[in-house]
């Protein structure tokens, strides 16, 4: 009996231990499950968890707040509520895709599994809105693919900054291009004087033997014809410089295009002229053969390669020797997939206290700029995946001069065309 009751005490004993311990065990995974659940539903990061028919099976309260359905109208329904109902075949068909696409193998890690893409989804009220998922198969403790987890980001915010960047850049360089056909109206009516003087001239004169020939004899008609032949050839030549300021002006949708490199300088070729001839500038156009494509903007691009040689004109202004005002423009296939344009003028260079400044936004050392050329040059060419820089160069007699340059992705679908040209000079 005093065996048996010593035993029964140990047993109690015992018993007692595991209780406290499993009681301590239960404490400790209920606040586990207290903190990791805290954890959940303090995240602004939507949580969806489906099985692997794609029922959602869990969905943490970052997702309910997103898409605007709780949790019970989401875990009930085979095909989600959020979905877009224009969308919701081809979501179906993604889906039953990704989902039967994608099995947890033997040995294939989760980091493989994970994926992450973007789609649109729909909150309660009907709106439409992006969201950014990444999604990896759940595993339970014995390896079974049991389902599939995703995280949900809502990425609406986003995009809306970026639209709204993309278009105050945009307002920005038409702005910029507007300033800079601003500052050259004296050059334009200029320039437009001279084809509207001589249309004016060959008007009256056409007039005048309409007016005082007796008849419209051979040598009469001959004279109204080459008039005529004149007031057209000038009327054309001022149609080229209200055409060339027009595309130079007019804002457009960005589109990427394949351009050859000696289009994009011949399409601002006439207003860098009309600054050249100005200054008493020349203009050397140096190609190499064959002539290389870029990929690019065609509007934004132009309107970098034109604030650059205005900026190098402007910057010669101050040589004594107009022969020595001479402006080069280069491009070459620097790279296989890069193209680099080049700039160079043979002014004083720039001192390090401008240099280090230069790109500054609304920094300028005219009295008359806005300093936002350069800043929105090399934004444009940033935006092209390319880089602008500069580089003083050594003295050419009348000033060290000043190279700028820059790179644009290169046309690798079409190869170079060969032209025979390599260089070209225009005063």
């Amino acid at each position: 009996m005093l065996g048996l009751s010593l035993a029964l005490a140990v047993v109690v004993a015992l018993l007692a231990r595991d209780v406290r311990r499993r009681a301590a065990a239960e404490a400790r995974l209920a606040e586990a499950l207290s903190f990791r659940k805290a954890m959940e539903d303090s995240l602004v990061t939507g949580l969806r968890a489906r099985d692997l028919d794609g029922r959602i099976t869990h969905v943490n309260p970052a997702f309910c707040e997103m898409v605007g359905f709780s949790e019970a109208e989401l875990l009930a329904p085979a095909t989600p509520p959020y979905w877009p109902p224009e969308l919701a075949a081809d979501y179906a068909r993604r889906q039953s895709v990704r989902l039967g696409g994608l099995p947890m193998q033997p040995g294939r890690s989760t980091q493989e599994a994970r994926a992450g893409f973007e789609t649109i989804f729909m909150r309660r009220n009907g709106e439409r809105f992006p969201v950014l998922i990444f999604e990896a198969p759940l595993v339970d403790g014995q390896g079974r693919h049991t389902g599939w987890m995703s995280s949900v980001l809502d990425v609406s915010a986003q995009r809306r900054i970026e639209e709204l960047s993309r278009q105050q850049q945009e307002r920005l360089q038409a702005t910029a291009r507007l300033a800079t056909v601003g500052e050259m109206a004296s050059l334009l009516s200029h320039e437009l004087n001279q084809p509207l003087a001589a249309i004016a001239s060959y008007a009256a004169g056409s007039l005048n033997l309409l007016e005082t020939g007796a008849q419209a004899d051979g040598e009469t008609m001959a004279m109204l014809r080459r008039a005529s032949q004149r007031i057209a050839e000038q009327a054309e030549r001022a149609g080229r410089v209200i055409k060339s300021v027009h595309d130079f002006v007019r804002r457009r949708e960005q589109a990427r295009e394949p351009v050859r490199a000696d289009v994009l300088f011949e399409s601002v070729m006439p207003l860098v002229r009309l600054q050249a001839r100005k200054s008493g500038a020349r203009i050397e156009l140096e190609l190499p053969d064959p002539l290389p494509r870029v990929m690019c903007d065609r509007t934004m691009v132009e309107q970098v390669l034109l604030n650059l040689t205005r900026n190098g004109i402007q910057a010669m202004e101050a040589v004594a020797d107009p022969a020595q005002r001479v402006l080069t423009l280069k491009a070459q296939q620097t790279h296989p997939r890069w193209v680099t344009f080049s700039v160079v003028d043979r002014g004083p260079g720039i001192p390090p206290e401008v240099a280090a400044r230069l790109f500054t936004p609304f920094f300028t050392t005219r009295s008359e700029g806005m300093g936002l050329g350069l800043s929105l040059c090399r934004t444009v060419i940033e935006q092209h995946g390319g880089a602008l820089d500069f580089v003083n160069l050594p003295g050419h007699g009348a000033g060290a001069g000043t190279e700028f340059r820059f790179t644009l992705p290169a046309d690798v679908e079409r190869p170079a065309r060969a032209t025979g040209r390599a260089s070209e000079t225009s005063a």
